[in-house]
Formats: C-alpha cells, structure tokens, sequence
C-alpha cells in the first residue's frame, strides 16, 4: 500500500492546514475529519491499521484533516484564540476546495466534534454542500442533550476561559491539548440549548436545508460523550430526504454495545463498523456520479 504524503493547504483566513493523503488519486475522495483531542492518527492508526487504509484497500483516496492547532497543522500565535467555527468555515472548506480543484467530488466522514464541524461546514456554505456527494457523522451528539450539560458545561467553560489551551493529554483524554476557544464555543451552545455560529448562523435551523445523503452512527454505550439519544437529535434535525440513523449496539444486532472511540478505533470496529461506512460512502458516491455526473461539481 502506498504511504502518505502531506499536502498543505492555505485556508481563508491564512491559517496553514495539513492533509494526510493515501490512496491512488483513481479513487473517490473521502475527507476524515477527527474530534477534539484528536488528529490524523485517529484515522490513519499508529500500527499500520486505521479505517483510513480500509478506505484505501476499498479503492478510495484518504484526505485525513489536522484542523489547526492540531497534529501538523499551523499553531495559534500568542493571543491568537480560535473556535470551533474555524473548524467548518475556514478548515474543511479549503479541503473541499482543494480536492476540487483536482476536479473531484468528494465525500466526508466526521467523528465527534469532526462530524459537528462537517455539518456546520455545510450548512453554512450552501455552494460547498453542492459540491460534496454525501457525509457520515459518527458518534457526534445535539450539544445540549448530553448528560453534562449544565453543571459540567459550566465549569468547563469557566475553565477554558482563563487558559490558552485545555489539557487534554493531562486528563488522558487524547493525544492533543484543545485551543481554548474550540471548548468555550461547544460550552457556550450546550449551556444556552442554541447552536449559533459566530456569524449569526443558527446550526439548528440551517441543518434543516441540507439535502445530500447523510449516514450517522451512535453507540449504544457511548453514556458520556455522545449517548444515542443525542445524536439521534442532532440527525432529527437535518431535512435530508436520504438519511440513516443507526445505533451499534447489541440489541440491534452488533457484536457489543459501541462506545465513543471504539466505533472507529477497535477490532470489532474493525469488523462491523468499517464495512458498513466503506459500502455506504461505496453507493452514494457511485449513484451520485450516476445522477449527477462527476464534472458537475463546485457551480
């Protein structure tokens, strides 16, 4: 299997991103958008196993994003404070952008916060969701149906208001220290039960607009971070007509109860979970070549 090579990529308001590209450029693009505390080793592994390859053995071409601050990607300058906004209105549409000008159609894959920011990425910018064939959100919760919401948000934000950076490798949380600004945002929107971009966008009302394929997956023992009826609100809200809910879990007929992480990051992932994004992003990009033809893109 081919390595990776990064790619570079200037986003509007000049931070440089790094992309993590794998695969033979034949393949659909597929954009993987990991969460907080997290950066392209999520997707790629660090033993040689990561649903990114599994995309690539699929024939697809991974474009796995470290959104600023985080793996490879430009850091903040001192005083600098970015959100999580940036994330999906700067970060993901430079690389939609970028894999369009190779004149290629892309799909997205986002988990956690990665599945948030794609969402808010596309509904916030109708031409780029014209230009994207379909999306899957995996474990990413509505912000305030998670448990925490009142007590923990608060403290959390109180927090992440008097430091640069949450520390997240202290807390064992992931591999990555989050800007404090990206905390504060999500906070903020838990605590006041309303999903506002900093431009004014209403994420709640917009999500309803979007019309392209969406896939969301919730595990069934994800309890803290995104339990499923979290994120069987957040895919209430989006109007697609070509949608699917899907929790992992026993009772429906997986192997165990899915957790945060594993639904991506285990062996059983591996065996269930994979094939079932892989074959899923598989008949949506092929029927929307079919439909739409895959030099129609960015109008």
């Amino acid at each position: 299997m081919a390595d990776t090579f990064i790619q570079r990529i200037t986003t509007d308001d000049h931070v440089a991103i790094a992309v993590h590209r794998l695969g033979e450029r034949t393949g659909v693009p597929v954009i993987l958008a990991p969460g907080t505390f997290s950066n392209w080793s999520f997707w790629l592994g660090t033993r040689g196993t990561g649903f990114a390859r599994e995309l690539v053995a699929r024939g697809f071409e991974a474009w796995i994003v470290d959104f600023r601050a985080h793996g490879h990607s430009q850091r903040p300058a001192s005083g600098q404070r970015w959100n999580f906004d940036d994330w999906g209105r700067f970060d993901l549409p430079a690389v939609v952008r970028a894999v369009h000008a190779e004149g290629r159609l892309p799909a997205i894959v986002g988990h956690s916060a990665g599945g948030a920011s794609v969402l808010a990425a596309l509904a916030g910018a109708p031409d780029l969701e014209r230009n994207v064939a379909a999306a899957a959100i995996i474990a990413t919760p509505l912000p305030w149906l998670q448990r925490w919401r009142r007590i923990g948000a608060l403290a959390m934000r109180f927090a992440a208001g008097h430091m640069d950076s949450f520390p997240a490798r202290l807390l064992g949380l992931g591999p990555e220290d989050e800007p404090a600004g990206v905390m504060q945002q999500w906070m903020d929107w838990n605590i006041r039960g309303r999903w506002i971009g900093r431009d004014g966008t209403d994420y709640g009302v917009a999500f309803s607009r979007l019309r392209l394929p969406l896939l969301f997956i919730a595990g069934t023992g994800d309890r803290r971070f995104a339990p499923p009826a979290a994120c069987r609100g957040l895919f209430d809200l989006t109007g697609s007509s070509d949608r699917l809910f899907i929790e992992a879990g026993i009772d429906t007929g997986f192997s165990r109860d899915f957790g945060h992480a594993d639904l991506i990051v285990s062996r059983a992932a591996q065996r269930e979970i994979w094939p079932l994004i892989a074959d899923w992003l598989a008949a949506h990009t092929d029927r929307h070549d079919r439909e739409r033809g895959s030099g129609d893109i960015w109008r």
